[in-house]
């Protein structure tokens, strides 16, 4: 028999038990067929059997080491049997072997999620999708990554692009559809559901989330009934009998007893109870089921309700209903909803003896601000105590802490902590604390049960709700028909308490009109740029309120705006001293701190304001700027990413997330950033810069000379405008007079100028106008040049301006047709008079010279090598160094180095000392590019994140190949770049020697 091809019918035929068993037979007699092997894999993978798949595809990969697709089978395997590391790890190899292998991402993010690496998980399914746009496994594992990190969304934005490639994917119907939900867009979210249902009438989860939207617009009638499709969700656990006692459908008991079972919160019991006394009072006989910690407060409120504790035996019934299924049954509407407050009651007897413990001087304030930590959605409900101050501010209050659990030893850490009467302790149960809250005067709480219990007992309460609050609370209301007592209080946007807190404040000590309209003064012509008159209306209002925090903020924005550093910051901090509570300030002062260069002292602030407020759009921004200039850009994406959440149509968080996937040498993520903000913003020029910067430091010369045009929107010539790259053709002719206008960087002029004789090639008369006067001896040998200005100086008639780094663009340079070096030359008689100065040095001995530059401009400070760090280079046999550093001597103690920047008159006489060196070593600075121009050996020492023109990686570039390129392998790791350093000078000194009868040697 033809096993081969009784295995293709057995696959044909969708047999897979019968295709493992003949697969199994093949291999028996070729155990080493990879084929056979990944297909055995495969059916036993198929057949659930993942511990066969595993041995069966390591054979294979054992074989074949270097499969990637092995290696990544591996690696899905290894997930399914929960081996998430090892997982990982063949996902990697996978990549190491195809770097382009998107579905090798797709799979390592997977693991990577498991292993709770969120960041990396990210960015492995975005990786996938750069390389392959429709991978739709990685559009939903990214979409259901971002959702359990609460970036709705981005979460939204991955299942609609998966959506559009996939309509029928139910899931992620279901998930875009409760990913809306947290976005407060119910219609959105009630649509998808709908599209769920219309692919799957019976699912459970989309009936659920359909449930939510429903309720939370008020529609009662048709969300009851979606509601309870929880009953037949498998994991929930619900049962539809109780000791074989069916369920209620809702029809007149007639004598018999339900039971009502108690489900989901203790808040949920507290709420619905309501409908239990509707039962009760009617006169049916019911038995409810109560947690322990309620039930001695619930079995008070009514002798006709028998209670009985959750997990003991019920007394006998006929059926049974759960808890949350009473409005469904009894046909609640907002129109009948019960809501006779007060329906709980507090026994008489804890009450007195509270009461005495609370007495009347003063409003009492109970305050709650964590609810369990084990409820899913507890990190968006719950809010810092620190959020809370202002409360501890105001006059005439008197608070007490209701909270309960680990979160109540956060009183210890505010410093208005010993104001707050901590009542926690003797809070053993609910009917202790429903005697407590009987004596307050008001209760400010998060969503928890405390809330339920306020209001059921008719207090006042503020309820304190984020973005995207419960079903119960509906929408876009401040009142609740379940409470009558109750003020709600939303955050504006996802994270952001301040605001609320703000409005509770004002509604409960509203500030004099006066006060207020002189600060909305002091607002207005600070806005409108009247400095002076703001700052002498804000400090008019400080003579009358000197304590005022707030005001002392907008005083420092108004000299900040004057160009006042100091007495700003001075400002923000008397403004932390009176409320070191107050976000703005925090971060206000942090940008004060940047604006001098001080990154590491602002920094801490930028995160306090973002403690307080997890939202606040500028203090995200302003933060992630800082770590990067910090050199820690991977911290940087995930703020601006939450900063594009907020505000998706603000560009600076994109344009600085782009820059942060730069630093993090992924440039190909930095391209996909800009090219999705240009879709917003086309004609943004800051974009299209950064863009432009992002492709040509990975090669694209032919497009990103294109978008390099776009600095002349930002930055325009002062000689006026000039045609476009394409019509240059035009101006370079014979006999024209063609003025190159040198610009930004000396090193810009330095590595670009290598272009004019290709201008003077065409026949044109060539003037260059350069940034200074010590560049003209030197840039007046570049060969095609008639004569060179500096700015300043008159220029004579010309017929064409055009910028110098416009130029590669008129050329159409690519990769290969870089012009080439030497074009850059020293004065022979120059270099004949300073050659002492070296060779002085150097007397008798047959040593390598060496010249040193270790410090540029003042930006980016990463590219700077501080010169102890050098001293790694000291004691090299037959090496001799010169400084070339202008502004700092060497320390001869740390690396004993000739100073000779007193020469350094200007350019031509850099450039002759470098003539006399066997090589230079310096960071990226204009020297590099003259050292590189005139062709000599050059070491170039690069930060981890450094300029496009260096491309990513390479340790050569096409500008200069005289070059050799030491890059930071981690941030500010100097110590690394030097030690590869030295041992490149030791070899190179030995090549030396061993060279030296051979007529020399060669620096590479």
């Amino acid at each position: 028999m033809d096993l081969l091809a009784e295995l293709q019918r057995a696959l044909n035929a969708n047999d897979p038990a019968r295709a493992a068993e003949l697969c199994s037979q093949l291999l028996d007699a070729n155990p080493d067929r990879v084929d056979l092997l990944t297909l055995a894999a495969t059916l036993a993978r198929q057949l659930g059997r993942p511990e066969a798949a595993l041995g069966f595809l390591s054979r294979a990969a054992e074989l074949h080491p270097s499969v990637p697709e092995l290696q990544n089978n591996l690696g899905v395997i290894l997930e399914d049997l929960g081996r998430h590391a090892e997982a990982a790890k063949s996902c990697r190899r996978a990549i190491d072997l195809r770097p382009g292998y998107g579905d090798a991402y797709a799979n390592l993010g997977n693991s990577l999620r498991s292993l709770g690496d969120f960041d990396e998980a990210a960015a492995s399914f975005r990786q996938a999708l750069a390389i392959d746009p429709a991978c739709t496994d990685a559009l939903y594992n990214l979409g259901n990554l971002l959702r359990f990190l609460g970036r709705w969304e981005e979460a939204v934005e991955s299942y609609r692009t998966l959506l559009s490639l996939l309509p029928g994917h139910l899931s992620g119907w279901i998930n875009l559809g409760g990913s809306l939900l947290k976005l407060n867009r119910f219609q959105e979210a009630i649509e998808a559901e709908r599209r769920a249902l219309a692919l799957d009438p019976s699912n459970a989860d989309a009936h659920w989330n359909l449930s939510l939207a429903l309720l939370t617009l008020g529609d009662y009638r048709n969300g009851w009934r979606e509601y309870e499709w929880r009953l037949k969700k498998p994991a929930a656990g619900y049962g539809l009998t109780a000791a074989g006692r069916p369920l209620w459908d809702g029809s007149p008991l007639e004598g018999r007893t339900l039971l009502i079972r108690g489900e989901q919160g203790l808040g949920d019991l507290l709420q619905f109870f309501r409908f239990v006394q509707l039962l009760a009072g009617r006169g049916e006989r019911v038995v409810l089921e109560c947690p322990p910690q309620l039930l001695s407060l619930i079995a008070s409120q009514n002798p006709a309700i028998a209670c009985f504790p959750a997990g003991g035996n019920p007394p006998p019934f006929d059926c049974f209903a759960y808890l949350m299924s009473l409005p469904d049954l009894l046909g609640i509407t907002l129109e009948n909803l019960p809501a006779a407050i007060p329906y709980l009651a507090a026994d008489p007897e804890r009450k007195r003896a509270w009461g005495e413990r609370i007495g009347k001087e003063g409003a009492a304030v109970g305050l709650v601000w964590a609810g369990s930590a084990t409820y899913l959605n507890d990190r968006y409900r719950s809010l810092p105590l620190a959020a809370l101050s202002p409360l501890a501010a105001l006059a005439g209050v008197r608070l007490y802490s209701l909270q309960v659990g680990s979160a109540s030893q956060d009183l210890a850490t505010v410093p208005w902590g010993g104001r707050a009467a901590d009542l926690a302790p003797e809070l053993t149960d609910f009917a202790e604390t429903a005697a407590a809250v009987a004596n307050l005067d008001l209760v400010v709480t998060v969503d928890t049960a405390v809330a339920h219990l306020a209001g059921a007992l008719g207090k006042q309460v503020c309820l304190l709700l984020p973005f995207s609050g419960d079903w119960r609370w509906l929408d876009g209301r401040n009142d609740s028909p379940w409470y009558p007592g109750m003020r709600l209080y939303r955050q504006p946007t996802l994270g952001d308490w301040e605001p609320v807190i703000a409005s509770l404040v004002r509604d409960l000590v509203p500030e004099p009109d006066g006060l207020n309209r002189l600060f909305r003064e002091a607002n207005a012509l600070r806005e409108a740029g009247s400095l002076d008159q703001a700052i002498t209306a804000y400090r008019s209002l400080l003579d009358l309120l000197p304590g005022a925090a707030e005001v002392h903020n907008n005083l420092g924005l108004a000299l900040q705006d004057a160009k006042r550093p100091g007495e700003a910051e001075e400002s923000y901090r008397t403004a932390l001293r009176l409320n070191p509570e107050l976000a703005d300030a925090c971060n206000n002062l942090g940008t004060i701190l940047v604006s001098r260069g001080g990154y590491e002292e602002a920094e801490p602030f930028f995160r306090r304001a973002l403690d307080l407020r997890p939202g606040y759009l500028p203090a995200l921004t302003n933060l992630g700027a800082c770590l990067q200039v910090l050199e820690r850009p991977g911290e940087a994406v995930e703020l601006y990413r939450r900063a594009i959440v907020l505000a998706p149509e603000a560009m600076e968080p994109r344009i600085n997330l782009g820059t942060a996937w730069q630093e993090l040498r992924q440039p190909e993520a930095a391209v996909a950033v800009y090219r999705e903000a240009l879709k917003r913003e086309p004609d943004n020029p800051e974009l299209h810069w950064n863009l432009a910067l992002t492709l040509l430091s990975l090669g694209d010369f032919k497009n990103g000379w294109r978008e390099y045009e776009w600095r002349r929107v930002t930055s325009p010539s002062a000689l006026g405008p000039s045609p476009a790259p394409g019509e240059w053709e035009a101006a370079l002719r014979p006999g024209r007079t063609i003025l190159i206008d040198c610009e930004q960087g000396l090193g810009d002029t330095l590595q670009f100028v290598r272009y004019v004789p290709l201008v003077a090639a065409r026949g044109a008369n060539v003037l260059l106008r350069c940034q200074f006067p010590s560049l003209k001896p030197l840039l007046t040998r570049v060969a095609g040049v008639s004569a060179v200005y500096a700015r300043g100086e008159e220029l004579p008639p010309f017929d064409q301006a055009i910028p110098l780094l416009s130029l590669p663009a008129v050329f159409r340079t690519t990769m290969a047709t870089v012009p080439a070096t030497p074009y850059l030359s020293a004065d022979p008689d120059r270099v004949a008079a300073l050659a002492g100065l070296v060779a002085g040095n150097a007397a008798g001995k047959a040593s390598l010279k060496v010249g040193l530059v270790w410090r540029g401009g003042p930006l980016p400070r990463n590219r700077a090598c501080p010169y102890p760090e050098l001293a790694m280079l000291a004691g090299v046999e037959g090496v001799e160094f010169f400084s070339l550093q202008i502004g700092e001597r060497p320390d001869r103690e740390l690396l004993p180095a000739a100073d000779l920047s007193g020469e350094l008159t200007d350019f031509g006489a850099t450039a002759a000392l470098v003539s006399h060196f066997d090589l230079v070593i310096s960071v990226d600075t204009a020297c590099a590019h003259l050292a590189g121009g005139m062709g000599k050996p050059l070491w170039l020492l690069l930060p981890y994140a450094c300029d496009w023109r260096w491309l990513p990686a390479s340790d050569r570039s096409p500008w200069y190949p005289s070059m050799r390129i030491f890059r930071q392998e981690q941030p500010g790791d100097w110590k690394g770049v030097l030690a590869r350093v030295r041992t490149g000078l030791a070899a190179a000194t030995s090549a030396r020697v061993a060279s030296a009868g051979a007529g020399g040697w060669r620096m590479n």
